[in-house]
């Protein structure tokens, strides 16, 4: 039988500092197992030609964790075929996601904003007017009477800039149209929106629950002094505070918001001024139920609307900056709920998913993203480029014209993708990147920090002495040798 088994390309062994045992982990079948430290150690030194030093109830559970696999099998073209199934699964989706632009100018003016200049003078639209409204409403109510994949189920609405409560008018007439055509055919429903957070007063908040935007994103970098310096209005006015007043508004229960932070290395140096600012004003961590965050990157973009290069992260630099910041904000956390009697928390690490390959909005037929003009896009990010529009919402065809521009790739022959062992777990699904080649990969932290997150993960899920502790896995059990 020996002859006829290999070792998976995806196996990363690790020694526990702290016992004696070696920790396995792949990617490919997701899978951990321990061995004692002197299986442990032979193991991780083996080519495919010794696995018959291995005892065969270790080789048993090997194979049983697809660490040891047959010869013949080609697992770049396991992960090549889970590819296509994801794609092909994402293609036929029964979810019809927009992305919507009601104004392509904003009343802030940003230096690094990646989206280009968004002032009126540079806008052959601005807003969407009344005919490329009813052109979007028709588009929807014909996708939902002859879908392109499966049967319309869900509906999901993003609304972004520009600014997109510059036309608030517009969101409350669109969101009402669509809402009860939803209901009219059974359809869940549900909407977002990204905004600078400077509009959202009372009364925007309560418009804002009646067309059943939920889910808010806004964002704040860093201290009151860095966010002003970078996040300003067209007049040169900061507006940290300003934001910061909006969010302290936001009726409880009613939302979920994410404060986006767009990460550089002088943004990270100032965070801890933003947290004190943010439990003054009793928004975090009084409201973390509610309220969370998203460390982004600034990635340097060669198509401009760039800082000082000097301040951009590379991708491992990023990945470790959001390690940093996620031990920053457990530790604010936990300071509070110190101080104020309440229980803390602990840092976890996740276990990993399969990767899920690509973008879905730019696979689907049923997502797209509409300029201020009736544009349609096939990614949001190009939603403010006038080069990149590729239709109009009035002669909406999925498989027509510009509808596939990010998808003529396949990512696991990549050449950095191909020799990855975080691969099938990878988390970067942005298509755009790839094609355009602008900006770095955000890849996966698991590639730069596997063996730590490995023995984290160890740590968090099996108790000592106990072989009949689970994990919370795709896989099942970890077993232990």
């Amino acid at each position: 039988m020996l002859p006829d088994l290999k070792l998976s390309y995806y196996n990363t062994s690790v020694p526990h500092p702290d016992r004696n045992i070696y920790i396995v982990y792949n990617a490919l079948s997701n899978s951990m197992l321990e061995l004692d430290w002197k299986t442990g150690l032979i193991f991780s030194k083996l080519n495919s030609m010794e696995i018959h030093y291995l005892d065969p109830d270790v080789i048993e559970a090997l194979v049983r964790q697809g660490m040891i696999i047959p010869k013949d099998v080609d697992e770049f073209e396991v992960v090549a075929r889970r590819a296509q199934t994801n794609r092909k699964t994402i293609e036929a989706s029964d979810t019809l996601f927009m992305v919507i632009s009601p104004t392509n100018t904003c009343n802030m003016n940003c230096p690094y904003c990646y989206q280009g200049d968004k002032t009126a003078s540079s806008s052959d639209a601005q807003y969407l007017g009344e005919e490329n409204m009813e052109a979007m409403k028709k588009l929807i109510a014909k996708t939902i009477a002859e879908p392109h994949a499966e049967p319309i189920r869900r509906i999901r609405i993003e609304w972004f800039g520009g600014e997109p409560l510059m036309r608030k008018n517009t969101i409350e007439e669109f969101s009402s149209y669509v809402i009860a055509l939803a209901k009219e055919n059974n359809i869940d429903y549900s909407a977002s929106i990204i905004t600078n957070g400077t509009l959202l007063n009372a009364q925007t908040y309560e418009m804002l629950r009646r067309c059943e935007v939920r889910k808010l994103q806004i964002t704040i970098d860093g201290s009151k002094k860095m966010h002003d310096s970078v996040r300003y209005y067209l007049s040169g006015k900061g507006t940290y505070d300003r934001i910061l007043d909006n969010l302290a508004l936001m009726p409880e229960g009613e939302f979920r918001l994410t404060v986006r932070i767009n990460g550089d290395r002088a943004v990270f140096e100032n965070l801890d001024e933003m947290f004190a600012d943010l439990e003054k004003k009793g928004i975090w961590p009084q409201r973390s139920g509610e309220i969370g965050f998203d460390w982004a990157p600034k990635f340097y973009n060669f198509e401009g609307f760039n800082q000082d290069k000097d301040v951009y992260y590379t991708s491992y630099q990023y990945q470790q900056s959001k390690e940093d910041f996620a031990r920053l904000k457990v530790t604010k956390y936990n300071d509070w709920a110190s101080r104020n009697g309440l229980r803390t928390k602990k840092l976890k690490v996740a276990y990993p998913s399969f990767a899920n390959f690509y973008c879905g909005t730019v696979e689907s037929p049923n997502s797209i993203s509409v300029d201020d003009g009736g544009y349609i896009h096939k990614c949001y990010n190009t939603i403010n480029s006038k080069e990149k529009r590729a239709q109009h919402v009035t002669d909406f065809d999925p498989y027509g014209p510009g509808m596939d521009t990010y998808k003529h790739f396949d990512k696991t022959k990549a050449a950095d993708c191909r020799t990855c062992k975080a691969l099938p777990i990878c988390e970067e699904s942005c298509n755009m990147r790839f094609v355009l080649n602008t900006e770095s990969k955000i890849c996966s932290g698991w590639k730069y920090f596997m063996e730590e997150r490995m023995i984290a993960i160890y740590e968090q899920n099996f108790s000592e002495g106990n072989p009949e502790v689970s994990i919370m896995s795709r896989s099942g059990t970890v077993e232990i040798c």
